[in-house]
């Protein structure tokens, strides 16, 4: 009996010590790594492609689980000309597969196909506004679940009077809702969007034409209100080209990650090198780095 008993301890004491290795083991599986690409304004000549093989070869280097695109991947489409615009998203679509990895992207304003009013072709056309954008990509709002992270990549443009502007929309709002009502509020959240949420960027660089009045996404608090409940730890900004990090209450980080074309466009750059963010995350721990590709 004293056998069997010491047997039946040294069973349960290996079957602890299996669980224990076996947690940790799944523990450092679930590390991973992503990059957060935005503003990369791709088109086919010299200098926008010469830097994308540079960016190209770099993410390699890293060799992250997948590209994170906030926005703008391609330079430009508002103004229209099927041809010229289904060119210059095939021509991404193409290069963006020489990541060698997914490639998860979020619609900027220069995918709005044939929005500005010298466009020859307008809101009939089948492609308009994000119809392209969706042809080639999918859909402009959607959720994906990672090694414990959950990721929302939402759609924060609108078109009024023959421009963009930043509103999220009553279907997608909705769609919100019910995605987050899903969600374990204990699980950590990423968002990406392409025109920040939150932003210190017209406190240092006012315009020109006066202070801009709101936030602009107009209803950026009511997208907030949502994620009240749940532990969004990082909201990924593109579309105005510099970088910033705005740690809000301790709670989430509203990220803007620089641009890849730089500021302006191909043109040189006002707020710092041109380049991308690096994450590293475990369990429910994250960090990150900006990545300059030029170095």
């Amino acid at each position: 009996m004293i056998a069997n008993f010491k047997t039946s301890v040294l069973a349960l004491f290996l079957l602890i010590s299996g669980i224990h290795h076996a947690s940790r083991a799944q523990s450092a599986d679930e590390a991973f790594s992503f990059v957060f690409l935005t503003d990369i304004h791709l088109r086919p000549d010299s200098v926008a492609t010469n830097a994308f093989d540079k960016v190209v070869r770099k993410v390699g280097e890293i060799n992250p689980d997948f590209v994170l695109s906030g926005g703008d991947q391609v330079f430009d489409v508002m103004r229209g000309n099927q041809a010229k615009s289904d060119t210059l998203f095939g021509y991404y679509a193409q290069q963006s597969k020489r990541f060698g990895k997914p490639v998860y992207n979020c619609v900027g304003n220069h995918e709005l196909f044939a929005i500005y009013r010298e466009s020859p072709e307008n809101s009939s056309h089948p492609d308009y506004k994000d119809g392209m954008f969706k042809r080639y990509f999918g859909d402009t709002y959607y959720s994906f679940h990672h090694k414990g992270w959950q990721f929302i990549v939402l759609n924060v443009l609108d078109v009024e009077d023959f421009r963009y502007i930043g509103n999220v929309d009553k279907a997608q709002l909705e769609w919100l809702r019910q995605e987050l009502a899903r969600i374990p509020k204990e699980t950590p959240i990423i968002l990406t969007v392409h025109i920040p949420l939150v932003s210190s960027y017209y406190d240092i660089y006012p315009p020109s034409d006066g202070w801009p009045s709101g936030p602009a996404v107009r209803n950026r608090n009511e997208v907030l209100e949502l994620f009240k409940d749940h532990q969004l730890r990082f909201v990924l900004q593109g579309h105005v080209h510099w970088f910033e990090d705005l740690n809000i209450e301790g709670r989430t980080h509203f990220i803007t990650g620089g641009a890849v074309a730089g500021r302006p466009s191909w043109r040189g750059y006002r707020h710092g090198p041109r380049g991308f963010l690096r994450f590293r995350l475990s369990g429910n721990e994250a960090s990150y780095e900006f990545v300059s590709y030029e170095q």
